[in-house]
């Protein structure tokens, strides 16, 4: 069993009957037996407890607060630890799996020594541990098992694996085109909203050293109003009125132009008129000046836009730079979508032509190894007393690519010469489907895929020499996998390595009467007389 995962030791601590309770393992085939309702079933609920199933808290002892479940596998497989590295657990040669259960319905889990989710527990058994139940029955009969298993049959594990990678690259192609699509498809109205405010902004073109400037311009020019005004009213006093100074002026002269001997005077007052028309002239020419009037409105306009904007948008104006690139980059990249998509298609053609050439290699080698395996597993029902019956594992090519690839699995059997074949699941005989099952199983054990296998309920509906095969099938199984077996049937337990026998009795302690569950092990010198008194049951 080197390299290979054995489940070593179970120990059980208030655990419905179980007080206080060890159970040791042999590395190849175990049987737990023992009188209905003794407690061997507790076994198997509190190992799948421990691999992540829910807790029950009924199955807390009574007058506990909690119950402990541990878990012991030896392990030396580099694909073990390989495994404990992707999950992110420490790995040591032996893994321990710790589950309490508390009387409130709470419980905690432990990976060697590590508290963790439940989630992990579970994923590990699944990783190496087959639960044979009923329910997990249910689980081979589905086709993505069954196409799983005939891949590891056919030694296939790589190439699925290598599908599998260009699959999920496909798949990620076509999410990421179905994403952009719809970006696409939302971003034709932001894209109208985009361009108008773009339009909007990029009039204005916000720069803090143009708005600066603008500022200063017009204060220049409200300056430039002030004098005007002043040089308004100077026109008005010097020239314009009626009242004026030049009127004043020549009207003095006209009066003093009566009187003799005045030219003096006169003459000083054609000085006076003369400067004051001089000023007169150059207060016109700066009221006629047009040099800041013509760039009056443009200012206060764009002022005003950058007032309005900065409403708009409840920012500054670096604010404003910023909300220009920001939207200018969006639209950008709206604009760049359709060559993304373009180059998505692209990429998707050459996954799914990638992914259709592996898949076709897969399904040939199906074809040809599910043949194979039919006679294979025919073999092994006949050794399980199915003399006649027929195994006919049935591939069929899928139009479409999923994630196992084109190629679709029927797995039918015939149980009875000449009746016809039929889906296994649609079985009748409980028996005959369990030993079909078994058969898969010891294909299982073979491949190497599974180190522990639980069995329950394997001999429901069987007895005598299909019994003994049933037991002879599990001893070959435990060849290359551990078995670990629940049985009443004393042909199976003769076929065993290891027998572990529970009994249950009442137990008195301070006049109380409490019920008690507990194991012995029984080696293969000491199995005969239990096989005996398990005959006479």
């Amino acid at each position: 069993m080197n390299g290979k995962l054995n489940l070593t030791t179970v120990k059980l601590q208030n655990f419905a009957t179980f007080r206080n309770q060890t159970i040791d393992f042999s590395t190849n085939f175990n049987t737990i037996v023992g009188e209905t309702g003794s407690g061997k079933s507790l076994i198997l609920d509190a190992l799948q407890m421990s691999f992540g199933a829910r807790a029950d808290k009924k199955l807390v002892r009574r007058d506990a607060e909690f119950a402990t479940i541990e878990v012991v596998f030896s392990c030396h497989s580099e694909k073990a630890q390989a495994y404990f590295d992707d999950i992110g657990y420490p790995f040591e040669d032996d893994i321990v799996i710790k589950r309490v259960i508390y009387n409130s319905g709470k419980s905690k889990s432990f990976l060697n020594y590590q508290s963790c989710p439940v989630s992990i527990l579970s994923l590990v058994a699944r990783k190496f541990v087959d639960l044979v139940g009923q329910f997990e029955n249910q689980k081979l009969l589905s086709e993505e098992y069954q196409l799983k298993l005939l891949d590891n049959y056919a030694g296939l594990d790589k190439t699925f694996k290598k599908y599998e990678e260009e699959f999920n690259k496909l798949t990620n192609f076509e999410s990421q085109l179905i994403d952009l699509q719809e970006r696409k498809s939302r971003s034709l109205e932001r894209k109208d909203f985009l361009e108008f405010q773009l339009i909007e902004l990029n009039k204005l073109d916000p720069s803090e050293t143009d708005e600066k400037e603008l500022r200063e311009k017009k204060d220049s020019i409200l300056e430039f109003e002030e004098r005007k005004k002043v040089y308004s009213s100077l026109s008005h006093i010097i020239s314009e009125s009626e009242g004026s100074l030049l009127n004043k002026i020549s009207q003095a002269q006209r009066e003093v132009s009566q009187l003799t001997n005045t030219d003096a005077l006169y003459d000083r007052f054609e000085n006076i008129k003369s400067e004051l028309e001089d000023i007169s002239f150059e207060v016109s020419k700066s009221l006629d000046s047009d040099e800041l009037d013509s760039d009056i409105t443009e200012v206060v306009d764009r002022l005003d836009i950058y007032q309005k904007l900065k409403r708009k948008y409840n920012t500054d104006t670096s604010g404003l730079i910023a909300t220009k690139q920001k939207y200018q980059d969006e639209f950008n990249n709206i604009e760049v979508i359709d060559s993304e998509i373009t180059k998505l298609i692209l990429n998707i053609s050459k996954a799914s032509d990638s992914c259709h050439r592996i898949a076709l290699e897969l399904h040939n080698e199906r074809l040809k190894q599910a043949s194979i395996l039919s006679k294979n597993l025919t073999a092994l029902i006949h050794d399980l007393n199915m003399e006649g019956a027929v195994i006919d594992l049935r591939i069929s090519k899928n139009e479409h690519l999923n994630a196992k690839g084109i190629s679709h699995l029927s797995f039918f059997a015939q149980t009875n010469p000449g009746e016809g074949y039929h889906p296994i699941k649609n079985i009748a005989s409980g028996g005959e489907l369990s030993r079909i099952l078994l058969a898969l199983r010891q294909v299982l054990s073979q491949s190497g895929s599974i180190s522990v296998f639980l069995f329950d309920e394997i001999d429901t509906g069987v007895g005598g020499e299909t019994a003994l095969s049933i037991g002879k099938a599990l001893a070959k199984v435990s060849e290359s996998s551990q078995v670990i077996a629940i049985t009443h049937l004393p042909q199976i337990a003769y076929c065993s390595d290891h027998m572990i026998l529970v009994n249950k009795s009442p137990i008195v302690a301070d006049d109380n009467t409490r019920t008690e569950s507990k194991v012995r092990h029984v080696s293969k010198e000491e199995m005969e007389p239990v096989i005996k008194e398990m005959q006479v049951l």
